[in-house]
């Protein structure tokens, strides 16, 4: 339990300057979790280490998807998908699981850049998902263990209640809604009030999905990269999705 919570102040630590002040710092925490997330996300499939060469070139085309505009990002992204599906046909080592995953990584992980980027346009409104996000996750554990009987989901999340569900909804809104108060007159109303209504729903069924990933591998966190934790992916597995909803939200109305 001392290592959780010493790591967890190290975490709070390194991540709250690039949530409040936006700018470089967020682009650097950005990129440290697309590579780590890279690492993690492939390092629990069987044959990672006869083709862990792929790592960087993944990387790299996630980074430069971001910056490709217009026609030449469908361009890459459709080389990107077609190199990727081609490699089981060239190398028994890569299977079509393998491709599978290295392309759901790719897609996956680029949309999460592209929304760090129009993020960083107003960072405020990353302050705003990371309340919702983690007051849904706090809100849903203290509710779920005092009054959870229902459960919601055991064949991938055992301890996981409909109680806590519902509580880590209402939780996150309100605490979202109350801190975003005062930037309120910097973000647009509509968007700011969407991500206070969504994003507590998103982090639940986002932490589900990493947790159906890792029951289908059999494992019980990404990595152990930080001590009582687990990895990088098991921490901002929720906060990645909501991103994904920002970048919907932003489409939609900020463009």
């Amino acid at each position: 339990m001392k290592t959780r919570i010493l790591t967890a102040l190290l975490i709070i630590l390194v991540v709250a300057f690039p949530v409040l002040c936006g700018g470089w710092p967020l682009e650097a925490l950005a990129l440290f979790i697309i590579g780590a997330s890279a690492w993690e996300w492939l390092r629990i499939l069987p044959n990672y280490s006869k083709w862990n060469w792929l790592l960087p070139i993944l990387i790299v085309g996630v980074i430069a998807t971001r910056f490709v505009e217009g026609n030449w990002r469908f361009v890459l992204v459709a080389c990107m998908i077609l190199f990727l599906w081609s490699i089981p046909v060239f190398t028994s080592s890569f299977t079509s699981d393998d491709c599978n995953a290295a392309i759901v990584y790719y897609v996956l992980f680029s949309l999460f850049y592209i929304s760090i980027g129009e993020l960083i346009l107003n960072h405020l409104y990353l302050i705003t998902i990371v309340f919702a996000t983690y007051g849904s996750d706090t809100g849903a554990y203290f509710v779920g263990c005092s009054f959870g009987k229902h459960k919601m989901n055991p064949r991938v999340s055992p301890k996981k209640s409909w109680e806590g569900f519902f509580g880590g909804i209402l939780s996150g809104f309100v605490i979202s809604l109350l801190i975003s108060a005062i930037y309120k007159q910097n973000v647009d109303p509509t968007v700011n009030l969407l991500l206070c209504l969504i994003c507590p729903i998103f982090a639940e069924l986002g932490d589900l999905c990493f947790s159906a990933i890792k029951r289908h591998f059999k494992i019980k966190d990404f990595s152990n990269f930080l001590p009582g934790h687990g990895g990088v992916l098991d921490r901002v597995d929720s906060l990645l999705v909501n991103i994904l909803v920002f970048g919907i939200l932003y489409h939609i109305f900020l463009i």
